[in-house]
């Protein structure tokens, strides 16, 4: 299945949501009712059962979201293009609760999912000999996991200047992980400086496979 990112997520819901609300302009919806026509069937069918597909895969089956949206299409007059009213409504409450964080869980899977991109693509650098450019990959990877930690706990960061170590104090600070992964993030966040200033004498590549399977293991274990 292909990857998801947030953007993604997010520029499928907004034009979902924009052509689902140019089609009840169009046929001079007014909250009540549709003034001049019913939307066109065919476009009904077509929008709602993406807005389904878009709503199964960022909120799942169990959400009441999915439900909803899922007993109007299973209804016995499912075709009635009329419920177009109600479907862009669910994708709107499951578009909101999205973007205001009320399905987190389900964004630290989609960034579980990238991360874990990223790593195979640091991973086919290392094999070609790209020792460095891995090395500065998986780091990269590694502030973005502790920036997703700030964000799941709550941790205030400045998202321009802080680094590896600034994130690494605080996540520490308050226990979100022990002393040991505290050193180890020290010890990668120097990796990966070596590499990012060209000091390639000193990326090794034992140390760079240690660090890809080392930052695959922490972000799997803490972005669940």
């Amino acid at each position: 299945m292909k990857i998801l990112t947030d953007q993604a997520i997010e520029n499928k819901f907004r034009a979902l949501l924009d052509e689902g609300h140019q089609i009840l302009k169009h046929c001079g919806w007014d909250g009540g009712k549709y003034t001049q026509k019913f939307p066109n069937d065919v476009d009904y069918q077509r929008w709602s059962i993406q807005a389904a597909n878009l709503i199964d895969r960022v909120c799942g089956r169990n959400s009441v979201h999915y439900q909803s949206i899922n007993s109007i299409l299973a209804r016995p007059d499912r075709l009635n293009s009329f419920h177009l009213k109600d479907c862009v409504g669910i994708l709107e409450g499951a578009h909101n609760d999205y973007a205001d964080g009320f399905l987190a869980e389900i964004r630290y899977l989609v960034r579980a999912d990238l991360i874990e991109d990223f790593l195979t693509q640091a991973e086919a650098l290392l094999d070609n000999g790209y020792h460095a450019a891995a090395a500065s990959l998986a780091g990269a990877v590694l502030e973005d996991t502790l920036r997703k930690l700030c964000d799941k706990h709550a941790i205030g960061y400045n998202p321009v200047k802080t680094n590896i170590e600034a994130l690494n104090t605080d996540l520490a600070r308050v226990a979100i992980y022990d002393k040991l992964a505290q050193k180890e993030i020290t010890a990668k966040a120097h990796l990966r400086n070596e590499a990012d200033h060209g000091h390639f004498g000193n990326v090794k590549e034992q140390d760079v496979k240690d660090m890809l399977r080392w930052v695959q293991r922490f972000a799997a274990e803490h972005l669940k």
